[in-house]
């Protein structure tokens, strides 16, 4: 009899072992590896969002900005220790999400996207103003930050613990687009009067992929501070939401988590490990891209699964 291995131990053995072994890098390359990592969360997170439930937002650089912000001032103002800021952002970001996921029950497309740009400019507007709490347009510093069995918390250990929440979240990612509820996004992506017609509750659907999303991108965005060591206003901009968005394209709006670990593979940390390129390292992002765009038409993970076709059950989503 075959035996089968359960996921979540085969998820948490894998994302110990690439933590484990992101730890021999040289401290530049480990720092992008942690950047990756949080980049990665927010596209998987997207890609449920756009790919998965087919729903368009550019919210994304607002609830990292939540993220960030949300536990500066939990650890300073609030003074909670830094596991407990963490749930409380992480579950302040879901409910957000929630409550825009509902003011966009009634909306979709393009008009979806606007309410969320509009979201996203008006937590800019906040912080930018928002006095000593939020550090106006110069932001918030990290304070130096100890754990339990480490007496100074440092860049390595965040990018070690940033790998390991990503495979995790890609795990949670690919079981998720697997299972009855991804299988409900999916419908509501792909007809809405048909999915109402078999009984989902679109409306419940909507606002419980928005407070996912928000919660795991919120996550990604209090990894932010750690690894930076600052959160200011202008790291969230809009075009960090259209980044976003790109890295979805490229890796495929189908819901599965292939493209959403191999589009940020390719557009960030590659681009970044080359910075030392200059002016060329645009052209090789731009190339890249166009490469991407032109070849690959329906995102990476189409490509793939259409090469290797037992890649599709380990990616999630529908190809």
């Amino acid at each position: 009899m075959t035996r089968i291995i359960h996921p979540v131990p085969l998820v948490l053995a894998v994302a110990l072992a690439a933590a484990s072994a992101a730890i021999s890098l040289p401290k530049f390359q480990l720092f992008l590896v942690g950047q990756l990592a949080m980049v990665v969360i927010v596209t998987v997170s997207m890609t449920i969002l756009m790919g998965g439930a087919g729903l368009l937002s550019l919210a994304s650089a607002a609830f990292l900005a939540v993220g960030a912000y949300g536990l500066l001032i939990a650890m300073g103002p609030l003074g909670l220790p830094l596991l407990p800021a963490l749930v409380v952002v992480v579950a302040c970001c879901a409910a957000l999400g929630g409550v825009l996921g509902v003011l966009a029950l009634r909306i979709s497309g393009f008009y979806l996207a606007v309410v969320t740009l509009g979201f996203l400019q008006v937590l800019l507007t906040l912080l930018k103003h928002g006095g000593d709490l939020t550090g106006g347009g110069y932001g918030l510093i990290t304070p130096l930050l100890s754990f339990p069995g480490v007496k100074r918390l440092t860049v390595a250990h965040v990018s070690m613990a940033s790998v390991f929440l990503a495979v995790c979240v890609i795990g949670v990612g690919v079981a998720l687009m697997s299972s009855r509820m991804g299988r409900a996004w999916l419908a509501l992506r792909d007809k809405e009067p048909a999915a109402r017609m078999l009984g989902i509750d679109v409306s419940r659907m909507r606002i419980l992929v928005f407070a996912f999303t928000s919660g795991l991108i919120g996550l990604a965005g209090t990894l932010h501070p750690l690894l930076l060591g600052v959160a200011n206003p202008g790291s969230f901009s809009v075009h960090l939401s259209i980044f976003h968005i790109t890295l979805v394209v490229v890796g495929g709006m189908t819901g599965s988590m292939a493209g959403a670990v191999t589009a940020p593979a390719l557009l960030f940390f590659i681009p970044e490990y080359f910075s030392t390129l200059g002016e060329w390292r645009d052209f090789f992002y731009g190339g890249i891209l166009l490469a991407a765009l032109i070849f690959m038409p329906n995102g990476i993970a189409a490509a793939v699964t259409e090469r290797f076709p037992r890649l599709r059950a380990l990616s999630g989503g529908v190809r």
